[in-house]
This record gives structure tokens, C-alpha cells and sequence, in this order.
């Protein structure tokens, strides 16, 4: 793990602002004298510093929102919403990532002055290029506040007054922040005030809608205090698995139980279990008072009720099948999934890890689920770690965890990590093979002696969990390459099932079908000739992902209660030109995107390396990944 700068005491603090800071006639608050001591200190950044090389490159913010899609869409309505009640007064309004670099702006009219601020699409704000800064010292804290004027490390940010929240995702981890800024305000600190509430509460709104889409196929509970006007920032969101233990959460129930709550059984949190809040609640028609003082609302349960549910029925463990799909809905008709799922079952509950493999969006995780939910672990936790999707300086304290001080800027309450989190269940390890070789090795050494010691903990836990792991690598290519340790491939490998990628499904007319049927508003639709033969005929890099979308955006755009081909995205369309002096130009174009995809696969999704073996720069290799539908693994929500 990266190392960490002690903070120092008050005392030395004092005396550190008094020695290098003298000048500004400042006395700031610890957050931001602690902030400057880390710029001079940590990051030897010089405050009289009057340019800053912090702006990326053209191709390098595409490149980089396109990593934060998913964020971005999700964040879009809060920046905009807080944009139309700032932007007028004279506020740049910007979203960042989890390292600082933003990747939205919204500017006043004049935004000339704000772009030569640097307050624009691809700035980078760590405090490691910026010092004390809002977006930086937001991020480095972990907490809403304002940075104004000569309270910026650098002289050259002294003009601006930064208004900044954190945002956190439904694991307490950050996202980024959003930040409200204006320039050349001559007014007090305290003038500030309001507009840092109101970033707050859009940051938390976002955070929400985080949530919500993360865990829209699950049962969550919303919990508020009984005042119905009462702050909407505060309601606490909880997301449930099928025995009732907490698999996600937003930011408010976090910092209401002291960041202790994955894992947690609902009946820890409040005076009731999952049946009784069911009954309770009516299924979720309705809120119910608990405690005298808190009020509960089961906010999404459609797809974990089954349609005969009534509140007179008894209490009793929810069907798996109403939460995701079973093994055998998974393998529907294809006799090569049939098969696999066979062998799959009866390896279940044996101590025998499992490894899936498969094309990008095959539906590795699904599969996980639905083998949990088939096992003996059904009530206890499924876990999911994406090793390519989490920056390596993380993976080992969300794998291993820490307890309470281990280093400086740790969770006051330590952190349990997604092992000790799957204890009793299951964990999934989504794309294994981008784990650092480093951790590999630890992750072997605690598998082979069941028992985990995290990070500043003074005796083992002793652990139980079915490990279930998948990636789209050649897993034995990279062992003779050595990107992969032998001894840790058997480990995980007890059993192994590859996924048919879907243009090789037979059953790819069933499963249109059956995925159509199961989108809200998809079930009274119908597919035309030319769309469905346009679905059949495309070779589906992205899968049955890929498909999903495909579908949900047919049914937006449908007419008349039929999807024509028209509704389809342009990637298929393109393709789906009868012209014939087209024929020869579109098996060029498919050889092409089977190329391409097979040397992004061999260069392990390296973008740089897969441009430099193609034969063409990253931009145009980002622009033919967008035409042929191919998507990288950590994009894939």
C-alpha cells in the first residue's frame, strides 16, 4: 500500500502555518492546514508556483470519460440540476473522478475566465499536482468544505472560492466530488455557506441515484426520521440480499453506523428481520414506524416477491428465482450451457473452487449469483470484487481490510475487506486475471490456510467461503508468460466452464426473446422481420450485455408496439445494409473488428500496446472499438 504522511499535531501545526505561511494573516481550519503541510511536505510543491501543467490532452479526456461513462450518465441530472441554480450567479459548476481529474464543466456565459482558471474538462486537482485545493483536499479528507481564496496552496489559485463534496459509491468508496466555484469573491469565507449546502445536497442526490441504479434489480429500504419534512440528504438507503444482510448502502447509512454495515443483518439495524419488515411494509406498498422515531419503506421488491405475496402469508425465505436468474435459466436452450450447468451442480457445496471463463458480458457474474443461490450459502453473503475495475493502490485493502489505526487516514473504525465480508458465502473474483502479482501471492497463502490476518489485526479470522472466480484471459497463456502464478491458477481452478460467447448460443432466438419479455415494457412488444434478422445475423462483441442495452434502447425508441430496425444502434444498422455493392466492404469490416478484438485480448486490453500492434494511434483505435461495439472489461457495469 502507498505510504502514508503522519499528520501532525495541533502544536506542530501551529507552528508550521506561523514558519511557511505567515504572510497570508490566515488562521485555518486543521483540514486545510493539514492540507498545506501535505503540498509542502508530501508533495515538495512550491506555493509560488504560477503556472501548473495539469490540463490532459484531447485524446486522453476522451479516453478518460469514456472510463467514466456509467459515472458520468448517473452524475449528470445532479450537475445539472445544481448548474441551473448556480451557474447565473456566477459559479462554475464541475464533477470529478476519485483522482481529481474532472470530467464535467459547466461554466457561466463569460466562460473565458474560468478556462484560463483551469476550470474546464481534463484539469487534473490532486493535491499531489495542485496542493490545497477544493477538489484535492475534498478528496484527500473525505469531507464537504469550501477553500477560499488565499486558503489554495498555490498563489496562482488565490482568485478562486471552491465550494466541494465528496461522492461515494454504495461500498463507501470514493467516486469523486462535486465542486461549485466562483472567481475574484471579495467577500468573507461564511458567505460560502450556503453554497457548499447546496453542492452537498446534490452530491448526496447523486450518490442516491447511484444507488438506486446500482441495486435497482434488489430490495432496498430507505430509513428517515418520522419528521416528513426532515433532511433528504439524511435518509439512509440500504440494499438486501435474499437472508437480509446488507450488500450496499449510501453515504448517510454509512456515517449513521460508523461505517459498519456490509454484512450486517437487518435485524442488527433495526427491531425487525426481512419477513417482518415484508409484512410489515405490505411487500413495500407502504412505510412503517419503528422505534417510535424512525420510519421504513421497502423501496424496490418487484423482483424479489413472488406475485402471490400477502402480508397474511408466512414468514418465509424469499425464492431465489425471484431475485436473478437460475443456472438453468441462465443455459436456456443451449445444449453447450445445459451441459456445463449439469457438471456445475454437482461439484456445488464440495469445497471445489470454480472458474468460469468467457468473452466480456458472456455473463460471468450472473452465473456466480445464480451458483450461490443454488448452494448451501444461499442466506449468507455473495460478495463481488472486479479486480480490473479498482486502482491496484485499493485492491488490497478492499480484498484484505484493516482494523482501527493501521495508518494514517484509515477509516477511524477499520474496514472489513470483501474476504472477511464473503465469510459463511460466497466471493466472486471478476476478472482475476488483472490482479497484481504481488497480491496474488497472498491470496494464495490465505485460501491454502483459511484463515486471514488484515492489516494492523492482531489474530487471525478464520474463514469459510465458496471462491468462485472468472476472467476473459488465457489464464495458462499468462502463466508461461508470467503474469499469472501457477500454484494459485490450481487453486481456484477445482472446476472450470467456459461461457459461449452469444454468437456461438444456439438458442440466440429464445433468449432475444426471453430478454425482451423481461424489460419493463418490452413484453407487449414485438421484433420486425428485418430488426430480428439484424439481432440474429450481428456477431454481438459485447455479448449479452451488449444485447441488453441493445434491447432497452429498441424499447425506448419503439413505435406502434413494434421494434423496427430503425430502433436498433447504429453499430448494428451498419451492418444491416441489404445494399449488395456493401458485401465486400462489410466482411472487410467484420474480419477487421475479429483483428482488432483478438489483439486487444493479446495485449491484455493495454490500449497503447493494442495501438501500437494494430498499426494505428489509440484514437483511432477507441474510435473502431466504439463502430464494431467492442468494450473494455472495466467499463462493463
Amino acid at each position: 500500500m502507498a505510504a502514508h504522511t503522519p499528520s501532525p499535531r495541533a502544536s506542530e501545526l501551529a507552528a508550521f502555518v506561523d514558519c511557511h505561511f505567515a504572510e497570508r494573516g490566515l488562521t485555518p481550519e486543521p483540514v486545510i492546514a493539514e492540507s498545506w503541510y501535505r503540498s509542502l511536505t508530501q508533495h515538495r510543491l512550491d506555493p509560488e508556483l504560477r503556472h501548473v501543467d495539469n490540463i490532459l490532452s484531447a485524446a486522453e479526456i476522451r479516453q478518460h470519460q469514456a472510463q467514466h461513462e456509467a459515472y458520468l450518465t448517473i452524475a449528470s441530472q445532479g450537475v445539472s440540476g445544481l448548474a441551473r441554480r448556480v451557474v447565473d450567479a456566477g459559479f462554475a459548476v464541475l464533477l470529478s473522478d476519485a483522482d481529481g481529474i474532472t470530467l464535467d464543466a459547466r461554466l457561466p456565459a463569460d466562460h473565458q475566465r474560468y478556462t484560463r482558471s483551469g476550470l474546464i474538462v481534463g484539469a487534473r486537482w490532486d493535491e499531489s499536482i495542485a496542493g490545497t485545493n477544493g477538489i484535492g483536499t475534498a478528496l484527500a479528507s473525505q469531507q464537504a468544505l469550501t477553500i477560499h481564496r488565499q486558503e489554495h496552496f498555490l498563489a496562482t489559485n488565490a482568485r478562486l472560492s471552491c465550494s466541494v463534496a465528496p461522492i461515494f459509491d454504495a461500498h463507501n468508496q470514493l467516486l469523486g466530488c462535486l465542486n461549485a466555484t466562483c472567481l475574484y469573491n471579495d467577500g468573507p469565507k461564511q458567505a460560502q455557506h450556503l453554497t457548499l449546502q447546496l453542492v452537498t445536497l446534490y452530491a448526496r442526490l447523486i450518490e442516491n441515484s447511484h444507488f438506486r441504479q446500482r441495486y435497482r434489480d434488489c430490495l432496498t429500504l430507505a430509513i428517515k426520521p418520522r419528521d416528513d419534512f426532515s433532511d433528504l440528504a439524511a435518509e439512509q438507503l440500504l440494499a438486501l440480499d435474499e437472508g437480509g444482510r446488507v450488500i450496499g448502502a449510501n453515504r448517510a447509512a454509512f456515517l449513521a453506523h460508523a461505517g459498519t454495515l456490509l454484512g450486517v443483518a437487518i435485524e442488527q439495524l433495526l427491531p425487525a428481520n426481512i419477513d417482518q419488515l415484508l409484512d410489515l411494509t405490505r411487500g413495500g406498498a407502504r412505510g412503517t414506524q419503528l422505534q417510535g422515531h424512525v420510519q421504513a419503506h421497502l423501496l424496490d421488491v418487484g423482483l424479489r416477491i413472488p406475485a402471490g405475496y400477502r402480508q397474511s402469508t408466512p414468514s418465509r425465505p424469499l425464492p431465489a428465482r425471484a431475485a436473478y436468474p437460475t443456472l438453468e435459466q441462465l443455459a436456456g436452450e443451449d445444449a453447450q450451457l445445459q451441459q456445463g450447468v449439469k457438471r456445475l451442480r454437482k461439484v456445488l457445496d464440495k469445497d471445489i473452487a470454480i472458474l468460469l471463463n468467457g468473452e466480456t458480458g458472456t455473463g460471468k457474474e450472473a452465473f456466480a449469483r445464480a451458483l450461490h443461490q443454488a448452494s448451501q450459502r444461499h442466506a449468507k453473503p455473495f460478495v463481488a470484487l472486479n479486480c480490473a475495475a479498482i486502482p491496484e493502490s485499493l485492491i488490497e485493502s478492499e480484498l484484505f481490510g484493516y482494523r482501527a489505526g493501521s495508518f494514517t487516514g484509515a477509516n477511524r473504525k477499520g474496514m472489513k475487506g470483501k474476504l472477511e465480508q464473503a465469510n459463511g458465502g460466497t466471493l466472486f473474483l471478476d476478472e482475476i486475471g488483472d490482479m497484481p502479482t504481488h497480491l496474488q501471492t497472498r491470496l494464495l497463502r490465505v485460501l491454502a490456510e483459511r484463515e486471514l490476518v488484515p492489516l494492523g489485526a492482531e489474530a487471525p479470522v478464520t474463514l469459510d467461503i465458496q471462491v468462485i472466480s472468472a476472467t476473459h484471459q488465457d489464464l495458462p497463456a499468462m502463466i508461461g508468460d508470467k503474469g499469472f502464478r501457477e500454484d494459485l491458477y490450481y487453486r481456484l481452478c477445482g472446476m472450470r466452464m467456459t461461457l459461449p460467447a452469444l454468437r456461438e448460443r444456439s438458442d440466440r432466438r429464445e433468449l432475444i426473446e426471453r430478454l425482451l419479455a423481461g424489460l419493463p415494457g418490452g413484453a407487449v412488444l414485438r421484433l420486425s422481420d428485418q430488426a430480428q434478422r439484424c439481432l440474429l445475423g450481428y456477431a454481438w462483441p459485447g455479448n449479452v450485455r451488449q444485447l441488453l442495452n441493445t434491447l432497452r434502447q429498441a424499447v425506448a425508441l419503439a413505435e406502434g408496439g413494434v421494434i423496427e430496425l430503425a430502433d436498433l444502434p447504429e453499430e448494428l444498422l451498419d451492418r444491416a445494409v441489404p445494399a449488395r455493392p456493401k458485401v465486400l466492404e462489410q466482411q472487410v469490416e467484420d474480419a477487421e473488428a475479429r483483428h482488432l478484438l483478438e489483439v486487444l485480448k493479446r495485449e491484455r486490453w493495454n490500449m497503447s500496446l493494442a495501438a501500437e500492434a494494430a498499426g494505428i494511434s489509440r484514437s483511432t483505435l477507441y474510435r473502431k472499438m466504439k463502430r464494431y461495439g467492442i468494450v473494455q472489461p472495466n467499463q462493463l457495469g
